[in-house]
């Protein structure tokens, strides 16, 4: 009897790890098939056309330039972001040893935002298990035009949103975690430090990281002091991570007028207003995008009690970009991911406190949704038929506006003007002499090989349509009359490259 009733507990023991191994085998079989969905969708708006677009200047400005004799550590300290997009750029670089390709420069970029994907969706999961919520807030990030057009060029802002991401998903286990909570406090300041050294947009998500670790630090059932080593270790991470570059840099940019001059101009009083908010934000999801998010975060003001630092969190970095920002430019951004999580959290609290057929009918609304923007971002970002927003374009029966602003903010749309071919005809025909564009000569420069400036001698002339830096559309060159330029390059039948010689010797 006692052999059988050992047998039938031992029995009943594998049964119930069975069940468990297999539910939690299950879970993450769904989350896995969730996971591959989004990136199925995500990849083809970040990896389609990658290498179509020539550089814009702030790709360049990614890449370590070093001058004559100067160290790499002298760079680094001189520039005015961190130095994790120029470590970054240094990858491709050291492969490819070509400063002029494209996808090669854009690619570690390009799948650092395709893992923002994957981490944002285990955030939100985190935060509210429920699948439908991480998904369907996930789905919105992915197609969002801003996350899109980001993701299509070489620069900080996908870094950001991984590090930043990483960070709270690990500082979200303080809430609730008994075990490992110094590695996931750790772990968490670890990602603050990286995507701070991405960029000094990262102070936008101290709203959420000071709430986790507040919230660890009230736990009852955590003693003092485990929250006094906890706490301690994360300033001597934080402190190592940060201070050796920060010194340095403090240093040199308080003695440097230059640095002054630009900070004044990026941080105080803002008189942009609400226009220019707009404006960037339809320049990349015109349309519906706007009205939607409106709606759905209106959906969200009933459960502001439950979501209250999300809220906070919105309005904080709202507040801060709208009034001490005065070129906010694409910065707006950063009170858009709160709004990402404000809905994914209260889709998450819908979802399981609703009927079968409600859910349903939300899901196929976001789906319809979801596939109007990515078709939306697809046609703006990757089809380039027309470049927008250097030109109009039909979105079903909605015509876009063409871009003329001063300010460049422009980023990731499609543009291609064929400079490398264009510097290569130049060298084959002179490379000694100089030449002139009505495209700036930061964009031009990045291919070009020749020297920018008038010349006596012998003079290139390199006419653009539609060029990068908008404002300077439709300038003509009096040198130009009556010559027929040595290049052309057309697409749909309009010349957009126009190449002239001028031999004066």
């Amino acid at each position: 009897m006692a052999t059988a009733q050992t047998t039938r507990n031992h029995t009943t023991k594998t049964e119930k790890i069975f069940t468990v191994l297999q539910k939690f085998t299950s879970e993450r079989a769904k989350n896995g098939f969730l996971i591959f969905t989004l990136l199925i969708i995500a990849a083809p708006l970040r990896f389609t056309n990658l290498g179509y677009s020539e550089f814009q200047d702030d790709e360049k400005k990614a890449m370590i330039r070093l001058a004559t004799n100067q160290a790499p550590m002298d760079f680094l300290i001189s520039q005015r972001k961190g130095p994790m997009q120029f470590l970054v750029s240094e990858i491709p670089l050291s492969i490819t040893h070509d400063r002029k390709n494209e996808v090669a420069q854009r690619l570690p970029f390009t799948i650092f935002n395709l893992g923002s994907i994957v981490v944002l969706y285990l955030l939100i999961l985190k935060l509210t298990n429920s699948k439908l919520g991480a998904f369907l807030g996930t789905l919105l990030y992915s197609v969002n035009g801003f996350i899109v057009g980001f993701s299509r060029i070489a620069q900080y802002q996908n870094l950001n949103l991984f590090f930043s991401f990483l960070s709270l998903y690990f500082y979200a286990n303080l809430q609730s975690d008994t075990k490992k909570l110094t590695r996931s406090a750790l772990l968490g300041t670890l990602f603050f430090c990286l995507s701070f050294l991405s960029h000094w947009d990262a102070i936008y998500y101290l709203i959420p990281t000071s709430y986790f670790y507040i919230t660890f630090l009230k736990r009852p059932n955590i003693n003092f002091r485990t929250k006094r080593k906890v706490t301690l270790y994360n300033l001597f991470v934080g402190s190592v991570m940060l201070i050796p570059f920060l010194i340095p840099y403090l240093c040199f940019h308080a003695g440097y007028a230059d640095s002054a001059n630009y900070f004044q101009r990026r941080i105080g009083l803002s008189d942009y207003g609400i226009a220019g908010h707009k404006y960037i934000f339809e320049l990349y999801n015109p349309y519906i995008t706007l009205p939607l998010l409106g709606f759905l975060l209106l959906c969200t003001t009933p459960f502001i009690k439950k979501n209250h630092m999300y809220f906070l969190w919105l309005l904080t970095n709202f507040l801060f970009v709208y009034f001490f920002m005065p070129k906010p430019g694409t910065h707006i951004y950063n009170y858009i991911i709160p709004t990402f999580l404000l809905i994914a959290i209260t889709l998450g609290i819908i979802s399981q406190n609703v009927r079968l057929a409600v859910k349903k009918f939300i899901i196929l609304g976001f789906i319809f949704a979801a596939a109007f923007l990515f078709y939306q971002s697809y046609m703006l970002f990757v089809d380039h038929t027309t470049e927008y927003p250097w030109e109009s374009k039909k979105l079903f029966r909605y015509e876009t506006t063409p871009y003329i602003n001063k300010e460049v903010l422009t980023f990731g749309f499609p543009h291609f003007r064929d400079l490398k071919y264009i510097s290569e005809v130049m060298q084959k025909v002179d490379p000694s002499c100089n030449y002139i564009s009505n495209e700036g000569k930061e964009i031009t420069q990045i291919y070009i090989d020749n020297k920018f400036g008038e010349s006596h001698d012998c003079l290139f002339v390199l006419s653009i349509k539609l060029p990068f830096i908008s404002t300077r559309d439709n300038i003509t060159f009096a040198q130009t009359g009556g010559r027929s330029p040595i290049y052309s390059y057309s697409q749909n039948e309009s010349s957009l490259s126009k190449l002239y010689f001028i031999d004066r010797r």
